[in-house]
C-alpha cells in the first residue's frame, strides 16, 4: 500500500478534501491538534480530553474539575504515536510533527500504487500547502 500526506492550512479545505476523496472511494484518516486531543493517547500516554470539553463524568455540582487540558507536548507525541500506523521514518515524523505544532492539519490517504496519482490530485485540488507520497 501507498501512504499519501496532505498537509493543509485550514478546517475547510480538509473538510473539502474528504469530501471529494470519499467521493472517489478513499478511506482516509484527518489529524489536527482537536482531533489528536480527543483520541486517546497510546503507547502507555495517559489518556486525555480536549480543551473546553466536558469531563467524562461529574463529580458534583460543586467538586471541581479535576481533568486537565493536555498540554502542547503530549498532544504532539500522540501525533506521532499515531503516525507510527503509518511506517514511515522516525525523521518523516519528526518533519511532520514539526508542521503539526505549526497548526497543520493532516489527512493520510492509504492505496494503492495505481490510485495514488489520483488521491494527491485531490489533495492539491483542494489547496493542501504539501503533498507527499510514501511508497
Amino acid at each position: 500500500m501507498t501512504t499519501i500526506v496532505g498537509i493543509f492550512d485550514d478546517a475547510w479545505n480538509v473538510e473539502k478534501a474528504i469530501e471529494q476523496l470519499a467521493a472517489a472511494g478513499f478511506e482516509d484518516s484527518v489529524y489536527d491538534e482537536a482531533i489528536v486531543a480527543e483520541q486517546p493517547g497510546s503507547a502507555g500516554a495517559i489518556p486525555f480530553r480536549a480543551p473546553g470539553s466536558a469531563p467524562e463524568r461529574a463529580l458534583g455540582e460543586n467538586a471541581p474539575n479535576l481533568i486537565s487540558k493536555p498540554d502542547r507536548r503530549t498532544i504532539v507525541e500522540a501525533f506521532k504515536s499515531q503516525l507510527g500506523r503509518y511506517n514511515l521514518s522516525h525523521d518523516v515524523i519528526g518533519g511532520y510533527a514539526t508542521a503539526f505544532i505549526h497548526d497543520g492539519k493532516f489527512v493520510f490517504v492509504k492505496t494503492d500504487p495505481e490510485r495514488a496519482e489520483q488521491a494527491m490530485q485531490i489533495l492539491r485540488n483542494c489547496n493542501a500547502t504539501r503533498v507527499v507520497r510514501h511508497d
